[in-house]
């Protein structure tokens, strides 16, 4: 086996560089860096990390004990933690003990030896005594879940009494009586607390019920048990509830092989994510989000996941997606930008038609189509629906768009879902609701975190620029860092370029100059009038040509290029809106991929809302498709399938979250998000027009050979010439 010592000779360098560079310390020259891996390579060699588990005195890794992988929540649990905890550099150790005693006792001792950071249990053991006195973790990260043994200290769990709860009252609704319960034994916490709910809100509501309860342990008996609910003489039940999707396939199996009379309904509880099947009323519970309440723990950091509601049921009934009148229904005509959301709005449309009986027709037109046609919408009296910019809300809405008030919507509930930042952006205008956000955005840094953790690269960078390779905060280091990346000026570089802009459209050129201008304190509304600081728009200018000169620049007219650049791995980072990002389609690449705020943490708000037309009169199917659209239920299958929404349940989905790792992140930078569409005093201008004489402006500079104080200067004339206001 080799050494170090036949790395340290091989490479003809000594014992200490070799150790730092497997080790990641130390301050070692990248000629020397490529030796060391180099010989490292040639010679087979793997660190023993056990031995530097023990000098160290700890390890970056987690012991995860479940009972099996196969039931959904501990599934998703695991799931939602080797996300959480890869992403913070550990790794993951599974032991699945099938809920045996013995075999539970075997991987504590195995555990033992190991010296984790953290251990994480769903146990079967009635006391925790036997991990605290035998594993060397610290009490405060050996973290049992859903299960509380005796003297555990610490315990997370989900509020399955809330979930008997809402299940009795659906039962209720339904004016079921003879109910059967398939679950885990009492003993088990999350078995006991929702039966007690069911049983508390059937006595609170003295409601009469007659409960069967089937409990199974350990799960492999739970095929026969289900059966048990179909050989009880002259008992026919009303309804079945289970704890998991995998007895309600039992109980429906069970049906079906033993049983000559109809399944009944079956009230099961689920994961986050809804799967349609007849005659199943799934209660969803944020099982994969217990997992970021856990990790929250495991880093100290303070949880802001303390309380994790229950999502509750999906599509338990559709009756409120109908207008009220359905004897005439109209078509509907829905002009919309060509965007992922668009894709996964037309996916959804056939369960609008089936629940409504109304076609929806998509008009799918480019971004200066639609300006044009919102100039004269008078002359296009069958549109209905139109998705428009946030920053042309203030601009149309008053002459184009009916107030949302003569619709049939419940606009305070509706708008609860999003948080203020949005819906004061994307929904009022002096103080009249037009709009409902859809798909609001924000600019994100998207990086290629493989390159910035590389350490060998990040030696090239130090010894090019004496400065540690770190996510840019500031555009002097964003531009710095896209110089360094050029193959073109630095042959070392393993990609391309540093980053993209796209310069095919005068809104994008304008986009790329307002996000430097904000970050360098710049403002485009002064009070009345609208104008460029010429001192800093000048600096910013000279910021941007510098960057272009080792940017890829994109004769584009839109975004979707440069994202796939990004994807086929041509350079290593990328501004864009995050709604646009989702046009990825290469999820191989998602975890070489990082994001964060874009440097100078100023973004510009992007997205637009849903709006109707005042031309229109067709209030019942255009209400009934806003109730459609905006519920929490198609507002997470469009986000599942892409689109960008900004209600607040997706952020507590586990499986967007995991897909779309960056939305969280874009959720809590809209705060910062600036798009100056109003006048001090409120009054609308007309932002569209703004931005796109600032784009002309700034690419005939950069085709001309005029100065940056000339163009600023002409640039800020000719604002002052325009009107732009209402």
């Amino acid at each position: 086996m080799s050494t170090i010592k036949d790395i340290a000779e091989m490479a003809g360098v000594s014992y200490g560089t070799v150790s730092n560079v497997l080790n990641g310390r130390g301050n070692v020259s990248a000629k020397k860096i490529k030796l060391v891996e180099e010989a490292t390579q040639k010679l087979g060699y793997q660190l023993n990390l056990q031995a530097k588990i023990l000098k160290e005195g700890f390890a970056k890794t987690v012991s995860v004990i479940l009972p099996n992988i196969n039931s959904e929540q501990y599934y998703s649990l695991y799931d939602g933690l080797f996300n959480e905890l890869s992403e913070q550099g550990y790794e993951l150790s599974l032991y699945l003990t099938h809920d045996a005693k013995e075999r539970e006792l075997q991987f504590i001792q195995k555990i033992a030896t190991k010296r984790d950071s953290a251990v994480i249990v769903v146990s079967c053991l009635a006391s925790a005594e036997s991990y605290y006195q035998t594993v060397k973790t610290d009490k405060s990260k050996i973290i049992f879940v859903y299960r509380r043994p005796d003297f555990a200290e610490q315990f997370v769990s989900l509020n399955f009494v809330q979930a008997g709860h809402d299940i009795a009252d659906a039962i209720m609704a339904k004016s079921h009586h003879r109910i059967g319960l398939f679950s885990n034994a009492t003993t088990n916490a999350n078995s006991h607390s929702l039966k007690e709910g069911l049983l508390q809100r059937f006595k609170q509501a003295q409601y009469d019920v007659e409960l069967y309860h089937v409990e199974s342990v350990p799960s492999d008996r739970n095929y026969n048990l289900a059966f048990s609910f179909f050989n009880r003489p002259n008992i026919q039940f009303d309804a079945i509830i289970t704890s998991d999707i995998d007895r309600a396939h039992y109980i429906r199996n069970a049906n079906y092989f033993g049983s000559q009379s109809s399944c009944p309904p079956i009230y099961t509880l689920a994961n986050d994510n809804f799967f349609y099947e007849d005659n199943f009323y799934q209660y969803h519970m944020n099982y994969g989000m217990l997992s970021k309440k856990i990790v929250s723990t495991i880093l100290g950091e303070v949880d802001t996941y303390n309380i994790i509601k229950n999502k509750g049921f999906l599509f338990f009934s559709d009756n409120h997606f109908l207008p009220k009148n359905t004897e005439h229904k109209q078509s509907i005509n829905f002009l919309i930008l060509p965007s992922p959301s668009t894709e996964a709005v037309r996916k959804l449309l056939p369960h609008f038609k089936k629940q409504t009986g109304i076609d929806v027709n998509l008009i799918v037109k480019s971004f200066d189509e639609i300006y044009h046609i919102f100039n004269q919408l008078d002359e296009h009296a069958d549109i209905d629906i139109v998705r428009i910019d946030m920053a042309s809300l203030p601009w149309f809405a008053p002459s184009i768009l009916k107030p949302l008030s003569a619709l049939q919507l419940d606009l305070p509930q509706l708008l609860s879902h999003y948080s203020p930042q949005v819906t004061e952006r994307f929904t009022y205008i002096n103080q009249i609701a037009y709009g409902i956000p859809f798909d609001p955005s924000i600019q994100m840094l998207f990086y290629r975190r493989d390159l910035f953790e590389d350490p060998l690269i990040k030696r090239l960078y130090f010894e090019k620029y004496r400065q540690n390779l770190d996510i840019p905060v500031n555009f002097a280091q964003f531009a710095q860092i896209n110089e360094f990346f050029d193959q073109r000026r630095n042959p070392d570089s393993p990609i391309q370029f540093g980053s993209t802009i796209t310069l095919g459209n005068s809104e994008i050129i304008a986009s790329e100059f307002l996000l430097r201008y904000y970050a360098n304190g710049g403002t485009l509304v002064n009070g009345l009038s609208v104008a460029l600081n010429e001192k800093i728009a000048v600096n910013t200018l000279n910021q941007l040509k510098i960057f272009m000169q080792s940017a890829n620049n994109l004769d584009a007219t839109w975004w979707q290029r440069s994202v796939e650049e990004f994807e086929q791995g041509n350079s290593a980072m990328l501004i864009v809106y995050m709604n646009l990002f989702s046009y990825l389609s290469t999820k191989n690449i998602l975890p070489l991929i990082g994001y964060s705020s874009v440097p100078g943490n100023m973004p510009l708000f992007g997205g637009g809302s849903l709006a109707m037309s005042r031309y229109s009169q067709k209030i019942e199917e255009v209400s009934a498709f806003f109730n459609w659209i905006f519920s929490p239920e198609i507002s997470e299958q469009v986000a599942l399938l892409g689109g960008a929404v900004a209600q607040d349940s997706i952020f507590q989905n586990q499986k967007i979250i995991s897909n779309y790792p960056w939305v969280d992140v874009s959720h809590k930078n809209y705060l910062y998000g600036i798009r100056e569409n109003q006048l001090s005093n409120g009054q609308a201008i007309n932002l569209r027009k703004i931005e796109s004489i600032i784009g002309q402006y700034i690419d005939l500079w950069l085709k001309s050979n005029s100065s940056c104080e000339e163009m600023i200067t002409m640039l800020n004339e000719q604002l002052q010439q325009e009107s732009y206001l209402l």
